[in-house]
């Protein structure tokens, strides 16, 4: 603190001049006119002005600002645009005499005048939430303008500025007295302490450089992209420039841009320090340092937006400041410094991601145990992640019904949960462990492990801390009979186990908690996006035993993945989290994360279905072979499938995928007609063999698709009653009267048609329905001129429709062949083509059929475990009851925002096309691409679909409950609001 405050007594009353005085200010001294409109301040007053030559910003400045520092403003500004820049920044423009500087008197008070040029696009302030990407390009700005101005020197740059964040403990000193509640001005004067502590340990080495220091979102100007984010690219209002510490401009933009998400400060920090640091390099010191000058400056913001609040009861932009300050304030004054700066070490790769362990229990064993052994001579380990074997489906969806799992899978009542491990859980958050657990009865005598120092005792949570070896063992859950101060010897008693809580998920245990700190008081499990783990330590080595999980790394992952499998098989996400378990219409990644699943049509009855693991894991027991020997499953199964279709398909070919379904249909329509020539419908998809592929025209699959199909693959326009050429009432006779004329021109040409291939629903354009007769008339004319039909019911049968098993029943039609596969299995591989006998027999002229694993005793008992499930658990109706409910709710989003251009499809197959423009329907596919990004990070895994990729697909299982249709629809729309 310094011995005068510079700040104590520190006013600075805004400017306020009417607009018509601006407005003849404008005019006599730029000989400028023109609509003009007021901008927030905190303590100047500026006017944007739309002049006939351009925008500008009329600046009267607070007298409290020097000359010199506003002269150190435009040289800046002219120094930046006389360099190579690749951001935009304003350029001081002169008056009427010359100046770039002028004053006026107003109200018996004068101040310094001046226009400079306006940055278009919209500040940063003007979006809700920022993306990952927007916050590093955040940082990345204002490390580009710390180098642009490197080279720059100045008299007024070294000054003493309220904003100044090595003033920060200063500026809260001389103003908390403006605080009320006496509680939180205590709170910022201890806070702030401890921050200006820890950077006068610091000050020495941190880099001193020219800096904007207000890189706040209100200064930051974003011109958003093709996806619809905000990218940052302009930088305005440099009033706030000096030299000092160059890592203060990270500290005011986090501090600045917590305010779009009060819930992930740290996440936030995190990012805008990998933008900068990408560009600027930070060192340790600097890293170090951060968080206490994010923590001063919020302070400093703080106190200064009740003095001006307080001085200036009128400026909104005041209030407006000191509301968002404090909402900041208390997003940030509970987090733990130590994990904070870990964190932030982390994200520009200078630790770890997870803590160093202390010596493994095998090379450093205890000298005791905190139980005794003889209890248990060998206590389980419990595998307790989301791949455990141990917990069955389901066990772990409340607390009561985890608590049991777990018990039972005790021995007499002992064992330890394990250190870093991502765990189901009830709450479906990211739940990674940051201790390990040591099971045993209630009242069970807790031992100390080594000799031990009581540091505390905290009797309301249970806990005490023991210092060992130069580190700290947080230990919980017990009744403490050691007092604080006092040694305990190894093998002596430290308390006793309490009895867990009757809501918790665990059965009774000791919780032990190796910290780096003895104040820090980690939770028990966390996502690792906290901080936390970077300064937690492996317990084994006090425990005894090894209890520290593998670490489940999902970027490694991802790595080795891309190595090895060629880069055209895709996968979901741009960073994609580690998925290892399913259960119901709900995915997990591998730090316990729960993912509602609105994509994955495969497992139509939903993740892990008893009915099928216990099917396919009895019958493996038994037999699984090829399909030449002789099994009743795969009878029973056909016959199942001959009972659901209409009595004309009556012959059963049993396949693994959908591609190899449609592929066999080609070649029995072939073999039935003697043709070759086939005719399918536009931008489909029907798989990926070479035969499927000529018939699919989806250039989202192949961009090439409609120009280099062969000479015998004809396609008929796309019956899209959205985005095609055809839309009202009409649409199907339109669309089938076009069809039908290009078949008869096909005829006349001498051109034989073998089939016609379609889905019922129109499923790559994201569940389209087909208009109404279109197929019955299609179906008709080509069987006209001799061919056949086929329906494609790869993606839509089954009962996704709800109302109706088939897809093709919604058309009225009955096809000649008809293909599925995908939810055949729920996961497992079959799949099916059934005909009539006839064209069946056909086939038997080329020769005998034959698909290894098609029908095997394992899929086909598989297969028979979905029928059976979608019949008892009546999922087709639920399919059309959630999915009435689900696509009205969608449908409602298209009367708030304009991006949704409509819903497509019927019962669990629905589509939501996204449009920039609903007269044009321009297809918003950067932003459908993004929202699912965003979608992903609120718990909800969806993909984009259709030739445009503009279009999210909506094709859960089956089960899918009205709460989680809810939660779907209620996150859409918060980020449609919000952004993304």
């Amino acid at each position: 603190m310094a011995l005068e405050n510079p700040f104590a007594g520190h006013e600075l009353l805004s400017p306020t001049l009417s607009g018509e005085t601006a407005a003849q200010l404008l005019h006599d001294r730029y000989a400028r006119s023109g609509p003009m409109k007021p901008l927030g301040s905190h303590q100047d007053q500026n006017f944007l002005v739309d002049a006939p030559d351009g925008r500008f910003v009329l600046k009267i400045s607070n007298p409290g600002f020097t000359r010199v520092g506003l002269e150190a403003q435009n040289a800046a500004m002219l120094h930046l645009a006389s360099n190579s820049i690749d951001f935009r920044a304003p350029i001081p423009v002169p008056d009427v005499d010359g100046q770039l500087i002028g004053q006026t008197d107003d109200q018996g008070r004068t101040f310094d005048v001046r226009l400079v040029t306006f940055i278009d696009g919209n500040p940063l302030s003007d979006f809700d939430y920022l993306a990952p990407v927007v916050l590093q390009a955040h940082g990345s700005l204002a490390a580009r303008a710390a180098r642009a101005l490197t080279d720059f020197n100045h008299p007024g740059l070294d000054r003493v500025l309220q904003w100044d964040c090595r003033h920060a403990s200063d500026v809260v000193a001389a103003l908390v007295g403006h605080v009320q509640d006496v509680a939180l001005r205590d709170e910022v004067v201890r806070l702030t302490g401890q921050a200006q502590s820890e950077l006068d340990k610091l000050s020495g080495e941190l880099r001193m450089g020219v800096i904007h220091a207000d890189v706040t979102d209100v200064n930051v100007v974003a011109t958003v992209d093709s996806s619809g984010r905000p990218i940052p690219d302009g930088l305005i209002d440099f009033g706030d420039m000096l030299r000092t510490w160059i890592v203060s401009d990270v500290a005011v933009a986090a501090v600045s841009l917590t305010a779009h998400d009060f819930d992930r400060p740290l996440e936030i920090t995190a990012e805008i320090v990998r933008g900068f640091h990408r560009e600027y390099p930070l060192t340790d010191p600097e890293i170090d340092a951060l968080w206490p000058l994010v923590v001063a400056r919020a302070a400093a913001c703080c106190v200064s937006s009740e003095q001006q609040a307080m001085l200036e009861p009128d400026n909104y932009y005041a209030e407006e400041s000191r509301d968002s300050d404090w909402h900041i304030w208390a997003s940030l004054r509970s987090i733990s410094w130590k994990a904070a700066t870990a964190a932030l070490h982390e994200a520009t790769a200078a630790q770890p991601s997870v803590g160093a362990t202390t010596a493994s229990a095998s090379s450093q064993p205890s000298r005791q145990s905190f139980i005794d052994q003889t209890v248990s001579a060998d206590p389980p380990v419990l595998d307790l992640s989301v791949q455990s074997d141990s917990l069955t489906p389901g066990s772990w969806q409340t607390a009561g019904e985890l608590r049991r799992a777990i018990a039972g899978l005790l021995d007499s009542g002992h064992g330890f949960g394990r250190f870093n491990e991502g765990r189901l859980n009830p709450a479906g958050v990211s739940a990674v462990t940051t201790g390990a657990e040591i099971f045993a009865p209630a009242g069970t005598t807790i031992n100390a492990p080594v000799d031990v120092h009581v540091v505390s005792v905290d009797a309301d949570d249970d806990a005490m801390v023991l210092g060992a070896f130069d580190q700290w063992l947080r230990v919980s859950g017990l009744r403490a009979t050691a007092a604080a101060g006092t040694q305990v010897q190894a093998g002596q008693p430290l308390g006793a186990l309490m009895s867990s809580p009757s809501s918790s998920s665990l059965p009774d245990h000791l919780l032990v908690q190796v910290v780096s700190d003895p104040d820090e008081c980690p939770p028990r499990v966390c996502d690792r996006a906290s901080g936390w783990l970077p300064v937690v330590r492996d317990p084994s080595s006090f425990i005894g035993f090894q209890v520290a999980a593998p670490s489940p790394d999902a970027a490694r992952l991802l790595d080795r993945r891309d190595s090895v499998l060629a880069t055209t098989q895709e996968h979901y996400y741009v960073q994609p989290p580690r998925i290892e378990r399913g259960w119901r219409h709900h995915l997990f990644d591998t730090d316990g994360r729960r993912y509602v699943d609105m994509v994955n049509n495969v497992a139509i009855l939903g993740h892990s279905h008893p009915a099928v693991e216990q099917a396919v894991g009895r019958q493996l027991r038994l037999l699984n072979t090829n399909s030449r020997f002789h099994y009743e499953a795969m009878v029973a199964f056909s016959e199942r499938l001959v009972d659901l279709l209409p009595e004309s398909l009556d012959t059963v070919f049993l396949v693994s995928t959908g591609s190899e379904a449609n592929e066999v249909a080609l070649r029995l329509v072939r073999a039935a007609t003697g043709a070759k020539d086939l005719v399918a419908v536009r931008s489909a998809y029907h798989g990926w063999t070479t035969a499927t592929d000529e018939v699919s025209t989806s250039i989202a699959d192949n961009p090439g698709a409609a120009a280099d199909r062969p000479e015998w693959i004809h396609t008929v326009e796309s019956p899209h009653t959205y985005r095609g050429r055809f839309r009202g009432a009409d649409a199907g006779d339109r669309y089938a009267d076009e069809a039908k004329q290009q078949l008869k021109d096909l005829q006349a040409k001498g051109r034989a048609i073998a089939g016609f291939i379609a889905e019922p629903v129109y499923g790559n354009a994201g569940g389209v329905l087909l208009p109404h007769g279109y197929l019955q008339q299609v179906y008709q004319a080509v069987r006209d001129v001799g061919g056949l039909c086929i329906a494609d019911e790869v993606q839509v049968g089954y009962g996704r429709l709800g109302e109706y098993f088939w897809g093709f029943e919604q058309q009225g039609v009955i096809p000649d062949v008809v293909t599925m596969a995908k939810c055949t299995g729920n996961g497992v591989p079959v799949g099916a083509v059934v005909t009539t006998s006839a064209i069946a027999a056909a086939m038997e002229e080329q020769g005998s059929f034959f698909s290894s694993m098609g029908g095997s005793p394992v899929g086909a008992v598989a297969a028979l475990a979905v029928l059976d499930t979608l019949e008892t658990e009546q999922l087709q109706a639920n399919a059309r009851d959630v999915g009435s409910h689900l696509k009205k709710r969608l449908l409602e989003l298209t009367d708030k925002h304009p991006l949704v251009g409509t819903v497509h499809g019927m019962g669990l197959y629905l589509g939501v096309e996204l449009v920039r423009d609903r007269e044009t329907l321009e297809p918003a596919a950067d932003e459908a691409l993004a929202i699912c990004e965003r979608l992903l990070d609120l718990g909800i895994i969806v993909q984009p679909t259709s030739d445009h990729m503009n279009v999210l697909k909506v094709k859960p299982p089956l089960c899918l409950d009205l709460a989680s249709a809810d939660q779907f629809v209620d996150a859409l729309d918060r980020v449609l609001t919000a952004g993304w």
